[in-house]
């Protein structure tokens, strides 16, 4: 503490034992890791349950917490095995849970009442409105998307009670996390499961209208840092900083730390030895200034790797043996004919010993407090240190050997390091929640998503019994006496980030004067925001809130979704298990190009820029696959701040010749992006009469995901 401020918190990673030490004898605050399963860094060494015991009571002994990444999602079926998981960390001792999937929240909620929730980046939370729904959820805490500019950082710690954390070094994923399936599609990895194969570090060439295929590895950026701006984060009130990392060395974990600390203490950080370490061709903080261009990108070279050699023996120096961390205080009684007795009190736990009877000095000289001290500060292989001025000596005039005040402080360090490590939280053994399972009302309804009004064919209005549109353009449609189709058949839809919410509220409010009474949710914070208008909105959720098990989807009917589409990321019998027991109801994404990136730095812009695009953007992988990138309409985003590209798919889903097996969703949904009205269509004719896509993929829905 400080001023009575609480210090930024520098959390760090930790894939395996030797990390995790690396972190704390740099002078991590807290540490972050993985159990073995349920954690969304799969390919890193991490912990068994006896390894997590053992982790936590290091840490615990050196006044460092644990939070552990619980940030995959969940299928019905792991359920079990995540109860489990939760109970071995209570049992542990760790102090936070870092979470992603709604349900796991709820879950944790029930099982580990006393424990912290943490909000993964993989929740993308990127606006005061996400933040206000991941309160709603439980967490105490909110780990912001990567992708933010300092203003919007700033925003989001004004707006929330919420502790905040944020990313300040280490790699970029080239989409907002938690809305990456490129790994997914590509081969069956899927990132929002701790499997991502990294296939956007593979080589890819942006082209357009307007140009032809240029550059290399346009979807990989260079590494975040921000770690010189450590005082500047600290006086905007960000809570923890977290450094990203858990597979890499523990020779990377220190270095950073070690510039943390440095940075903190008004020092200028060594940066160069942590971009020896490890880098992509230099660092950046283009999210974090707003700079959002091709210096951004960058991809590991040679000399990239050979740099490490240099470094790596003199960066295990920095964490070879153990740190003076964890200040304390004694207290010695030395009386003639009575035991020698000593406290240990590190400020929250005292333990004492006593030792062998005290003798009359006699003719030697009397043991005074110097000497005591002397022997008692000797906790060179503990974490603790006895300042000066923290011993209380009572002597009365004794002679004491100095191995019986080394054995008394042997034994208060052992019953100190015992109370530091103990667990503090409960488990509670319950049943899992009960899921009855419910019948269909009927054969699933039909649900269109178009990128514009102009894209939907008229005679495919009378097909869908919903069709979404972006909210901007219905109102503009409405207000002009333009739309074709009664509004309580239109789904407004707001842009799918909204970095500037300022434009959100007013948009709300209109769309309601105009008769809408129903939203189209693509992230918490489109949820958050309607409940915000005080008006009941009717919202239903898209894919991309990443709901595939019961306990999720119960969290979403609490929240005020009334239905949601399930995320594409499972096989289809998971899915239909799913839905056979929601309580809401449910959607399948029937149809589509989905979205395999959000991208906030768009690779097509930053290689041949917006004009050569001529919103016909493309990427190729070194197979020759070609994946459509397109933006928002710039009329339909509310602010310029909210442009957000997506990377399609290069085929599009279809289960038009599947709808036999599609019985167990409430809505079947069909997404179109690129399509011409006539290629839109025909889509629909394939689907009214039950025949394939000339060219098509089942996604996951056959192979899932692991």
């Amino acid at each position: 503490m400080t001023g009575g401020k609480p210090r930024l918190e520098v959390l760090a990673p930790a894939g395996s034992m030797e990390a995790l030490t690396a972190a704390v004898r740099c002078g991590a605050d807290a540490v972050y890791l993985g159990q073995k399963n349920f954690s969304a860094r799969k390919n890193s060494q991490n912990f068994d349950g006896e390894e997590l015991r053992e982790a936590v009571a290091y840490a615990h002994r050196c006044g460092v917490k644990i939070h552990q990444a619980l940030n995959i999602v969940v299928f019905q079926q792991e359920l079990e095995a995540l109860k489990a998981c939760i109970r071995t960390a209570v049992e542990a001792g760790v102090d936070a849970m870092i979470v992603q999937d709604w349900g796991v929240a709820a879950l944790v909620r029930r099982f580990a009442p006393d424990m912290p929730l943490h909000a993964s980046t993989q929740m993308a939370v990127h606006s005061p409105a996400g933040a206000k729904l991941a309160e709603e959820l439980g967490f105490s805490r909110v780990v912001l998307a990567r992708e933010l500019t300092r203003e919007e950082i700033e925003a989001i710690v004004r707006s929330t009670s919420l502790e905040t954390e944020i990313f300040v070094h280490g790699a970029h994923c080239m989409s907002v996390s938690g809305q990456c399936y490129l790994s997914a599609a590509l081969g069956g990895k899927s990132g929002n499961r701790g499997q991502c194969a990294q296939p956007c570090r593979l080589p890819f060439t942006a082209g357009g209208a307007g140009k032809g295929e240029t550059g290399e590895n346009v979807l990989s950026l260079k590494d975040m840092d921000i770690i010189p701006r450590l005082p500047e984060i600290e006086r905007m009130g960000v809570t923890s900083v977290k450094i990203e990392g858990r597979m890499k060395r523990p020779e990377y974990v220190a270095a950073a730390v070690t510039a943390c600390r440095q940075a903190l203490a008004g020092e200028i950080p060594d940066l160069g030895a942590l971009q020896a370490v490890f880098s992509r061709s230099g660092f950046t903080a283009g999210y974090f200034d707003g700079k959002r261009d091709k210096t951004m990108f960058g991809f590991r070279t040679r000399e990239d790797v050979t740099a490490a050699a240099g470094v790596l023996g003199e960066l295990k120096n920095l964490y070879h043996k153990e740190r003076p961390l964890v200040p304390v205080s004694m207290e010695l009684t030395a009386r003639p004919g009575e035991p020698v007795s000593l406290f240990l009190s590190d400020g929250e736990h005292t333990v004492s010993a006593a030792g062998e009877t005290a003798e009359p000095a006699g003719e030697n000289r009397p043991a005074d407090a110097a000497f005591a001290y002397k022997q008692l500060a000797r906790l060179g292989s503990t974490p603790y240190f006895l300042p000066e001025g923290n011993l209380r000596a009572e002597m009365g005039g004794v002679s004491v050997r100095p191995a019986a005040l080394n054995q008394l402080r042997r034994e208060a360090v052992e019953k100190l390091d015992r109370e530091r490590e103990q667990p503090r939280g409960r488990f509670v053994d319950s049943p899992l929640p009960a899921y009855p399972a419910r019948e269909p009302s009927g054969p699933p309804a039909f649900w269109g998503k178009f990128q514009s009004a102009a894209q939907l064919p008229q005679e495919a209005e009378g097909f869908f019994d919903r069709i979404i549109l972006p909210a901007a353009e219905l109102l503009r449609l409405s207000e002009a006496g333009a739309l074709r189709l009664p509004a309580e058949k239109l789904l407004p839809v707001l842009p799918r980030f909204t970095f500037d919410e300022s434009g959100c509220p007013g948009l709300l409010g209109r769309l309601w004067a105009a008769g809408f009474r129903a939203l189209y949710c693509e992230s918490g914070a489109h949820l958050a925001l309607a409940k915000g208008t005080g008006r009941p909105f009717i919202c239903y959720g898209g894919p991309y809130l990443n709901l595939v098990n019961p306990e999720a989807l119960a969290e979403a009917g609490r929240l005020g979704l009334a239905g949601a589409v399930l995320s594409p990321e499972g096989k289809l019998s998971q899915l239909r298990a799913a839905a056979r027991v929601s309580p809401i109801e449910t959607g399948l994404y029937g149809y589509g190009r989905m979205a395999l990136m959000a991208l906030r730095n768009c690779p097509v812009k930053a290689q041949i820029g917006c004009k050569a695009c001529g919103r016909q953007g493309y990427l190729t992988d070194r197979k020759g696959i070609r994946f459509p990138v397109r933006c928002g309409l710039p009329e339909n985003d509310l602010s310029p701040d909210n442009r957000v590209s997506c990377l399609l798919n290069s085929l599009p889903l279809s289960m038009s010749d599947k709808q036999a097996e599609l019985s167990a969703f409430s809505f079947i949904l069909l997404d179109f992006t690129v399509e011409t009205p006539e290629e839109a269509a025909a889509v629909v004719r394939r689907w009214r009469t039950g025949s394939p896509e000339e060219q098509y993929t089942r996604g996951l829905y056959t192979r899932g995901v692991l």
